[in-house]
């Protein structure tokens, strides 16, 4: 290893003659991490400043976010300078080489070398920038592994398909074990994992292909040779391949899983012709700890360029807000996307924005949604089953029989769209994420304000709205971590205004006596439940919501000053109105964003 080539590419040691990288570089010793293995963790005494050779670390830090980093990246800096324990831990994502450099002997070279200590303390302050807290793990040179759970499955094709859509050679270099064997001898993709010597040789041979290229694809044939095991432990994301229709089997992959505290994204591919169901998916997603599913038809096109979207990080996430009647202001961004042609990859939202991002997740188009919408809450109303308000105005049989009637018994689990929608746990105070189940339950269940609706008892706790915790959930969308994140917001934050009343003392009679105060008829007083829903989303819409917008790379505000919560009739124009703004915001850019 040319230790000197490598500080030499580091950038806080990047301005250092050759002499000073020598003289670095005597201090340097070699330290190799296997996936999942830990260097520090928070509290321990910083003893060392470690440079990475190959390989990706995460570290998380004490508030729990997490920082990737990559080839030729230092860590451990802040301890080192400050002679504080650490204020993180870190793991290896994949298996990873460090140089490591002893503190004392570091902190030596820096007292004649100001300007590597200027660098470093540069590097410091720009890690603790907040956009700089959620590091993206695929933001650096990008290694993907595919390994199917028998050898059956054609693996190897389907890297081959997924090598056209991700630009191609040279961008894209696929690595499978008869390219490893061509190259250095048959047999020699078998070598164990052991860090002897041609371990090392085929190790470091992997790395310079990680330099040159912005992908590496490793393929497997199997799943239980020395090269599979090299794929998983070689990988930011691994990609496990099954047949949708096929009974989950205990393979020797899953021992080889259960043996390492993974720290990399291990994702599901299920093979699946249209139309077929898929009724293991909870089962191999949980047999082989993947965190996400995908579903391909053998070997649509569309399928395929999807998957490749999204593993790359290039894939499009919508996030809808909640906002009751105002929600309509989504089918018209939607819309504005099929115009411009840019894919949705996955989709998810609360309360108004679950209702349409699910329709969205089961493939309706923006005519239609607008139709539906229309039946639901404007030609039929199925809102109006009012009840004596013990707990709510209306008892929501009638609403949840009508999205019954649109979603039928479908899965969230089963959807070719990737779908997840929020509710608050009333009882404990915390989010909750759907991302399996009966669609329709749980759409219903995100839409239930408070008041307004009965909440849903699930498990022994009461579940209502997400809107009250998380009215625009691109935190879940992030965490998802498939590329760009479009957010509509469709909340206000003057929702409720009484105008020129009360301005010279407090009048608690206001509402009751609205149109004797008020000489603008067009003007409505607030309806219970339009104050019950501002009630409930209130927190929400002004204390969580500037992170939530931070999150997203693209936020969309739509223009709906003056329309109400429970304007239902307004859906025309309301579609309009978000068509228009979608478009007038998506076409400058639309040259950044991936085509359908």
């Amino acid at each position: 290893m040319d230790i000197v080539t490598i500080l030499s590419k580091v950038t806080v040691f990047s301005h250092l003659d050759e002499l000073s990288l020598v003289m670095l570089a005597q201090h340097c010793s070699i330290t190799y991490l296997q996936a999942g293995q830990q260097l520090y963790q928070t509290n321990d005494p910083a003893t060392h400043l470690y440079i990475i050779v190959y390989g990706r670390i995460r570290l998380n830090t004490v508030s729990n976010l997490s920082t990737y980093l990559g080839r030729y990246e230092v860590l451990g800096e802040i301890g080192i300078i400050s002679n504080q324990p650490h204020h993180g831990s870190v793991k290896a994502m994949r298996d990873t080489t460090l140089l490591s450099i002893p503190r004392q002997q570091f902190i030596d070279f820096l007292y004649h070398q100001i300007n590597t200590l200027f660098a470093l303390s540069q590097l410091i302050i720009a890690r603790t920038q907040p956009d700089l807290q959620h590091a993206h793990p695929m933001s650096h040179n990008r290694t993907l592994s595919i390994i199917p759970v028998s050898s059956q499955i054609p693996a190897i094709h389907l890297a081959e398909k997924l090598t056209e859509h991700l630009q191609r050679w040279p961008h894209v270099r696929l690595v499978t074990a008869a390219h490893v064997d061509a190259l250095f001898g048959i047999g020699f993709s078998q070598t164990p994992l052991d860090y002897g010597d041609d371990d090392l040789k085929l190790r470091q041979w992997l790395a310079s292909l990680e330099e040159k290229h912005c992908y590496v694809l490793y393929a497997a044939h199997q799943n239980d040779d020395q090269w599979s095991k090299r794929c998983l432990r070689q990988a930011d994301r691994v990609l496990i391949l099954a047949e949708a229709n096929q009974t989950p089997t205990h393979t020797k992959l899953v021992d080889v899983l259960n043996q390492h505290d993974w720290q990399s994204q291990i994702e599901l591919v299920l093979l699946r012709s249209e139309g077929d169901p898929s009724p293991h998916t909870l089962i191999w997603k949980q047999l082989y700890h993947a965190r996400a599913h995908y579903f391909i038809h053998p070997w649509a096109q569309t399928d395929i360029c999807a998957i490749a979207r999204q593993i790359s990080s290039q894939g499009v996430g919508l996030v809808l807000g909640g906002g009751g009647a105002r929600g309509f202001a989504h089918i018209g961004l939607i819309r504005a996307l099929e115009q411009l042609h840019i894919p949705i990859d996955i989709v998810g939202g609360t309360s108004m924005g679950a209702f349409v991002a699910a329709l969205v997740a089961c493939g309706f188009d923006s005519i239609e949604m607008t139709h539906i919408a229309y039946e639901t809450f404007v030609a039929r109303n199925y809102l109006n089953d009012y009840t004596m308000p013990r707990v709510s105005l209306i008892r929501g049989q009638r609403f949840h029989s009508r999205l019954q009637a649109i979603f039928g018994h479908q899965r969230i689990e089963e959807l070719k769209r990737t779908f997840y929608c929020i509710s608050t746990n009333l009882t404990t105070g915390e989010a909750v994420i759907h991302d399996q189940g009966e669609l329709a339950t749980w759409v219903g269940t995100s839409m239930s304000v408070p008041g307004v609706a009965p909440p849903v008892a699930w498990r022994e706790n009461l579940l209502c709205d997400g809107g009250v915790i998380n009215n625009l959930p691109t935190d879940v969308m992030q965490n998802l971590e498939r590329g760009t994140i479009i957010a509509s917001n469709v909340s206000l934050h003057d929702d409720i205004r009484v105008p020129g009343i009360g301005l010279d003392q407090p009048d608690q009679s206001a509402l009751l006596n609205w149109n004797k105060l008020i000489k603008d008829k067009l003007l409505h007083a607030p309806r219970l439940a339009e104050i019950l829903m501002r009630t409930a989303t209130l927190a929400s819409d002004t204390m969580i919501q500037t992170a939530a917008i931070e999150r997203a790379n693209l936020h969309i505000r739509m223009p709906i000053n003056g329309i109400g919560m429970f304007d239902w009739h307004r859906l025309d124009e309301l579609v309009e109105i978000g068509y228009e703004h979608a478009l007038a915001t998506l076409v400058p850019i639309r040259d950044t964003l991936p085509i359908a």
